[in-house]
């Protein structure tokens, strides 16, 4: 068995600015600045880790502070995604995902920066939730690498021994990164704001305009693994 495991942001759908509106929300009702928050990009970053970079300036990353953040983050976000009119799912993604969950040697999972409740509203949102059956996130660990490695784990442990290969797909050179770092293989997916040619460059196994069927970049990722 196989895990597919899948960033959300810029690969499968993009929430129309809720989430950085919803961060600046969270700051302002914490006292802090969120001048910030227009000059750093954010992209394949944890939530954690941009929380963090928007206060290590200021001296601010304090552990409560940054819970703090995140926990306004949550709340602002279930406001404002319902009223996100540019949400949407990015092409190929639900033909894809609807062949993809049709293998029989592939399970579906998430390694995502999102906190955990914050992927399962826009996965909601968007009606792709039920593709997934577990995952690494955002509320699992800081680091993108130790989120990959968490979801193979459980990913695994649902799967049992036969569970042997992962293969992680997602659009920025931070998703292929981690994905090499905890063992797995990457795709990357040129759905964001990176080339395929960036994210072959940055390591990617495979790089592919967009998750349309059919796609033989999967056998051919497998085929890699032995």
């Amino acid at each position: 068995m196989n895990l597919l495991l899948f960033d959300i942001d810029g690969t499968l759908l993009l929430t129309g600015g809720a989430g950085l509106a919803a961060f600046r929300d969270a700051l302002s009702a914490a006292g802090l600045s969120s001048e910030r928050i227009e000059t750093i990009r954010f992209d394949g970053m944890t939530d954690p880790a941009i929380v963090r970079q928007l206060l290590a300036p200021q001296g601010l990353d304090r552990p409560e502070l940054i819970q703090t953040v995140l926990d306004g983050y949550l709340e602002h976000f279930r406001r404002r995604l319902p009223r996100a009119r540019s949400f949407r799912v990015l092409p190929g993604v639900p033909e894809g995902l609807a062949a993809l969950s049709r293998r029989t040697d592939c399970r579906l999972g998430l390694a995502t920066g999102n906190l955990e409740p914050a992927a399962w509203l826009k996965l909601r949102h968007a009606g792709l939730d039920g593709y997934f059956e577990f995952g690494g996130f955002g509320s699992d660990a800081e680091e993108r690498a130790e989120l990959v490695a968490r979801a193979i784990q459980r990913g695994r442990k649902r799967c049992g021994d036969g569970a042997a290969r992962a293969v992680v797909i997602g659009d920025t050179p931070r998703d292929i990164a981690a994905a090499r770092r905890a063992g797995a293989l990457a795709v990357g997916v040129a759905s964001g704001r990176f080339s395929l040619a960036e994210l072959a460059a940055a390591g990617a196994h495979r790089a592919i305009p967009d998750l349309a069927p059919p796609h033989p970049w999967l056998d051919e990722c497998l085929a890699l693994a032995g």
